[in-house]
């Protein structure tokens, strides 16, 4: 086997060309769920940086694109992380939100559109939105890190195929706790998981298929997710 760091400078560069169509592929995943002002390239230009750093290990892993897709996640998780996704003013923010829901629904007898909650909150509904595909994500890296405490990364757990037999008991074992937690939710919040994390559709699209706000989509989801997380550690 070639140790790690003796890559040429040709060969690295022919690896990073090799690679960069899946930086690209997904940057523009994570990009459905983020706000119109992140730049995807910026999603790429981190995404690049963490294949870099990976391929430093990249002849040791026995599930080389596996082990990359997880690297190139974790360094754009890493950038927005570092953005005010989850800040105090986004958690102020949701919770203004959750209560014209609730306020609204008990006014008007049924689920408000985005509309009528950005016309409550005093703001245009483009502004509703671009805070609620952050309060969203917030709630994706929320994931992220309860599989990060096992040093896994939902997709990991999720999609990939362990190599060896300790790999395999120790993500059957999460897959297994994953979907008890699954179990215990409600069907619209286990339809919410299945579309955003499964099928990865955007806030808008799960909307159109739920015939509900946005800002009802992000209630549930961050509701589904909370339960999530204190099920597995229950677990």
């Amino acid at each position: 086997m070639k140790n790690p760091y003796t890559y040429t400078e040709k060969e690295r560069e022919e690896l990073i060309l090799k690679y960069l169509p899946l930086v690209k592929s997904i940057a523009f995943t994570i990009k459905r769920h983020l706000p119109p002002t992140i730049d995807v390239r910026d999603l790429m230009g981190h995404g690049i940086i963490g294949l870099i750093k990976a391929l430093e290990k990249l002849d040791t892993q026995r599930n080389p694109e596996s082990y990359l897709r997880i690297r190139i996640r974790g360094a754009i998780y890493d950038y927005l992380r570092s953005l005010d996704f989850g800040s105090r003013r986004i958690r102020e923010k949701e919770k203004k939100i959750k209560e014209a829901l609730k306020y609204l629904t008990e006014s008007l007898g049924r689920e408000p559109t985005d509309e009528e909650i950005a016309e409550y909150l005093g703001e245009e509904v483009d502004s509703l939105q671009h805070d609620l595909n952050k309060i969203s994500f917030s709630y994706i890296l929320n994931l992220e890190d309860i599989f990060t405490e096992e040093k896994r990364s939902y997709e990991e757990v999720i999609g990939s195929k362990g190599e060896n037999v300790e790999e395999q008991v120790v993500k059957k074992d999460l897959i297994e706790k994953l979907k008890k937690a699954i179990e215990k939710l409600d069907e619209r919040e286990k339809l919410v998981i299945q579309l955003i994390f499964y099928e990865e559709l955007p806030l808008k699209h799960v909307a159109e298929i739920l015939n509900c706000s946005i800002s009802r989509v992000s209630q549930i989801k961050g509701e589904a997710i909370e339960k999530l997380k204190k099920l597995m550690k229950d677990f």
